[in-house]
This record gives structure tokens, C-alpha cells and sequence, in this order.
């Protein structure tokens, strides 16, 4: 669980970095490499929304691949450097 303000702020500039492509259902080789529920208050008289994502870190690139539960975001990619600033903020690496 990350909890700190500072990791926080890092992903929530990495998530924004994200090259989305909605209404793209891929099918993945292999497990994921991470997974994330992340929660986001997207209105302050509603309950929090919770997001699952799956992430992939491409070894041959150095990019990442996000999938999402949101239909809203569902697949993306993530360049090079902000995959790797997001494979140091793994918990799970």
C-alpha cells in the first residue's frame, strides 16, 4: 500500500502520461508484472471509485502496458521513462 504524499503525487504524474486507447481489448502473452487498485474521489459527495489496473513492463522497449477496468482508460501505453520511474515505485518489483 502506498500511502505517502510524495509517491502519490509521482504516480498520479505518471498515470496522466499514459497514451490511452479506449475500446482496445488485448490479450496478453503473459501475467502481468503488477497489479494496482488505485482510489479516486472524482466527487466530494459521492463515494470513492475504485480502479484496477494491470501493468506490463516491456523489457525489449523499456515501456509499459496498462490495462484498466475503467472503460474510460482501458488499454494504454506508458514511454519509456515514466515506465521506469513507475517500475521503481512498484512495491511488487
Amino acid at each position: 500500500m502506498i500511502t505517502d504524499e510524495k509517491t502519490i503525487d509521482a504516480l498520479r504524474k505518471i498515470f496522466k502520461q499514459i497514451e490511452r486507447e479506449p475500446n482496445v481489448e488485448p490479450k496478453m502473452a503473459r501475467k502481468e508484472d503488477v497489479k494496482a487498485t488505485l482510489f479516486f474521489e472524482l466527487d466530494e459527495n459521492m463515494p470513492e471509485r475504485l480502479f484496477k489496473y494491470q501493468i506490463w513492463f516491456i523489457q525489449s522497449n523499456q515501456t509499459a502496458i496498462i490495462i484498466s477496468n475503467n472503460t474510460k482508460e482501458s488499454y494504454g501505453l506508458l514511454d519509456k521513462e515514466n515506465a521506469q520511474t513507475l517500475e521503481n515505485i512498484s512495491p511488487n518489483k
